[in-house]
């Protein structure tokens, strides 16, 4: 009897992968950690572009022009951010008396941050106009080199005799987080010669909107973006708090009456006098920009009416985020706003997302939504960040950053370190040291203009054959090169290739149309001559199957029959019933067990019995003449003991081909979007194996010739396993980017939240110097 394989069962049972236990150390020394490997990652001159590509080879990180990625369209938001936490660090150690040297570290790097901040207005050579970030050097930059929309938008710029490509077309909140970073750094961090100059700086960023109507424009005055966005002049919302406090920061700083004006005529223009209620939605990104304004307008403005109404926005932001556990939003709300309830459970939950806080900010799949033993707010390791800023909404995102699914993999028939790799979207990869390192796997698809959907192995390790969108190609130079094979053309897409593994010079390709076989003319012309192996067949198949052998089939499925012929010319013949009529739908694909290609597996789905989507497995072992599981078989099962007699018939949920493993194909596997499936009694019975994958999601199961080993496409990237199915190892194959890149984010929120929490004493030393213990 077939086991019943109900979803919400296996997901229940999902344990976590171990984790790097790092994130358990003290939040002194996370902060310590997380910032010296922003220093080496993660600082273009001080600016500090979040997220970034690291070196495979564990060189060191480049910040030019020639970077394969760093994203700095973002820097000089993230930056600015970063320079409000580490002018509260700095403020922080000056009045506890930290030691001289300490305190002169942190001055250091406090001003290096502002240098990146003040250069992005520098490098553009227009008083006040900001680029959103830059990198060092000459000619084009990443975006560039990938013919993005945004090519046009990156400029040559120079800035003390350092060459800047720089990123145009700032927006509000460029404007927005740069004015308070700013603000937050003239008035806790900055001293002497760099006070006068952030007090220009401030004076150019806001001059800039101020003295252009309240727009900003793009770099030739195109493109205008006004600060306060759509508004009917009177009601306010977090934009034109974001001007507020600007304008309230640009007068403290410099007393010009211009910046007064506007202030002035915005509070008053907004109602925020006698402000008696303030709504707005729940945005995560706007409400990081109003705290940080708030705590600016906190600390400058004396006008009991202003303070109260700034009080009514600030519990307006809060309504939105109190039970979020965001450590930044809530050190700020509670800076403000004191008295305000609930705050013993609110800290004690901002200090729970710091001290789950990670050191190693590695991007990695996340699948919470698998977890039932975990809900909303995440444990800061476990989040699924994104938008490069922790605290915008990640600790309730479920899942994120999701590897693309390996859809086919080959093994060399002469080396079998050597393997071949095709991901969803129709990338090639080849590892050459079994698959045991990231940095062994490398992209071998540059020279073919479109998508491959499945890799065969040749007689060489060098040799390689893919079916890919628009026909099928050959490489004798291990992808360097490729030269399309002559398959005849009959109107169809590509779906497969493969080689007799009796003979490597004879390759079968298949088509959504027909198959075809090369004719073995030696070594030197394989894939040169083609024959037609599926003519007389009807068309519209919903999949056609080779399976080579002794003399080997293809088969042809349709939605109400099978039809198959052997390889040596054999006629056609249609098989027996294949479902259960109009109960089920039959899956567009067949499963043949390499060591008898008479043994063929369908699979139908159906919403029988009123649940999800389930699966009925059907075989035939005498090449579709007679089949398991049929419609009469299964209303007899139901005759006897009702539904509760047929249900462990079906798998719950919908599943991938499945595969043949095993000498004598005497194992079977199965994925789709549950767990790995495996099966030792000819698909009577399955059993969960999910021991060593880091998301037991198995949306692929893979069996490739030339192998015993047995491999998987899973969210988290591809797996493999050398026992048969009983556990699992990470192939280091991620595909979260455009290959198989390994990026990081740079940490710099936790310092956001952490210096403020240490300034306004809401963590004290011994919490600050304690490791984590809890659960």
């Amino acid at each position: 009897m077939r086991e019943l394989i109900v979803l919400s069962v296996v997901l229940a049972a999902v344990s976590a992968a171990a984790e790097d236990e790092n994130w358990r150390l003290p939040l002194n020394e996370k902060d310590r950690i997380l910032e010296d490997n922003i220093v080496k990652r993660h600082n273009i001159l001080g600016l500090y572009p979040s997220l970034v590509e690291v070196p495979r080879d564990g060189g060191p990180q480049d910040i030019s022009t020639a970077t394969p990625f760093s994203d700095v369209a973002h820097a000089v938001c993230w930056t600015s951010n970063h320079l409000a936490g580490l002018s509260y660090k700095y403020a922080f150690l000056k009045k506890s008396g930290a030691p001289a040297e300490e305190l002169a570290a942190a001055k250091k790097r406090v001003d290096e941050v502002f240098e990146g901040v003040y250069r992005c207005q520098r490098v553009t050579g227009v008083r006040g106009l900001q680029a959103r970030g830059y990198f060092l050097g000459h000619g084009p930059v990443y975006e560039e080199r990938l013919g993005s929309k945004r090519s046009d938008e990156w400029h040559q710029g120079e800035v003390d005799g350092q060459p800047l490509r720089w990123r145009a077309d700032p927006s509000h909140h460029n404007y927005s987080d740069a004015i308070h970073g700013l603000g937050q750094y003239y008035d806790l961090a900055a001293e002497g010669a760099q006070k006068d100059r952030c007090r220009d700086a401030i004076d150019a960023l806001v001059s800039y909107w101020v003295d252009n109507d309240l727009v900003i424009y793009n770099l030739g005055h195109v493109r205008p973006e006004p600060i306060l966005g759509f508004t009917d002049g009177k009601t306010l919302n977090t934009r034109i708090m974001m001007a507020i406090g600007g304008a309230k920061v640009a007068y403290h700083a410099t007393g010009k009456e211009k910046f007064k004006a506007v202030y002035d005529k915005l509070v008053a223009d907004y109602g925020v006098r006698g402000l008696k209620h303030f709504e707005t939605e729940r945005d995560y990104d706007d409400a990081e920009h109003v705290f940080c304004h708030l705590e600016n307008l906190f600390r400058l403005e004396d006008d009991p009416e202003l303070r109260a109404g700034y009080r009514v926005v600030a519990d307006g932001l809060w309504a939105n985020h109190k039970n979020d556990a965001q450590s930044l939003f809530t050190y700020l709300y509670y800076a403000v706003a004191p008295d305000a309830p609930d705050k013993d459970k609110s800290l004690k939950e901002a200090l729970y997302s710091l001290q789950t806080f990670p050191t190693d900010m590695t991007v990695r799949p996340r699948m919470n939504s698998l977890r039932k033993d975990l809900k909303p707010p995440y444990p800061a390791y476990l989040a699924a960040w994104d938008n490069e800023y922790i605290w915008k909404e990640n600790l309730l995102k479920p899942d994120g950053w999701i590897s693309r699914t390996v859809v086919d993999v080959a093994v060399s028939f002469e080396d079998p370190n050597v393997l071949f790799a095709v991901d969803e979207k129709g990338g090639l990869y080849i590892s050459t040291d079994a698959a045991s390192t990231e940095r062994g796997w490398q992209p071998i698809d540059h020279a073919l203009l479109k998508p491959v959907r499945a890799v065969e192995a040749g007689a060489k390790s060098r040799i390689v054959y893919v079916a890919c969108d628009d026909g099928f190609y050959v490489s004798t130079t291990e992808g360097t090169t490729w030269e399309r094979m002559p398959v005849p053309s009959d109107g169809g897409t590509p779906q497969d290739v493969l080689v007799d593994p009796a003979n490597p010079n004879i390759v079968f390709a298949v088509t959504t149309n027909g198959a075809y076989r090369c004719r073995d003319l030696g070594s030197g012309f394989v894939g040169q001559s083609w024959e037609t192996l599926t003519e007389g067949a009807p068309a519209s198949a919903l999949a056609i199957k080779v399976a080579p052998g002794s003399p080997g089939r293809v088969y042809a499925l349709y939605k109400t029959a099978l039809l198959t012929r052997t390889l040596d010319g054999g006629a056609w013949t249609r098989g027996g019933n294949t479902g259960l009529g109009y109960y089920t739908e039959i899956y567009p694909w067949l499963a043949v067990n390499p060591a008898n290609p008479d043994h063929v597996v369908m699979g139908a789905k159906t919403h029988f019995g009123g649940v999800d989507v389930s699966t009925l497995l059907v075989q035939s072992k005498d090449a579709g003449q007679t089949w398991d599981n049929t419609r009469d078989g299964v209303y007899q099962k139901y005759l006897k003991g009702g539904y509760e007699a047929v249900k462990p018939m079906f798998i719950q949920g919908e599943i991938a081909a499945p595969v043949f493993a095993g000498a004598k194909g005497e194992v079977m596997f199965a994925g789709g979007e549950h767990p790995a499936l495996k099966s030792v009694d000819g698909g009577a019975t399955w059993q969960e194996k999910t021991a060593g994958f880091d998301i037991p999601l198995a949306r692929t199961l893979l069996a490739p010739r030339n192998s015993d080993w047995v491999f998987s496409g899973t969210p988290a990237g591809l797996y493999f396993s050398k026992d048969g199915g009983e556990t699992w190892q990470d192939g280091h194959l991620c595909l979260q980017f455009t290959k198989n890149e390994r990026r990081e984010l740079g940490g710099a929120e936790f310092a956001d939240a952490f210096w403020r929490a240490r300034f306004y004493g809401f963590i004290d030393d011994t919490t600050a110097a304690a490791r984590y213990e809890g659960k």
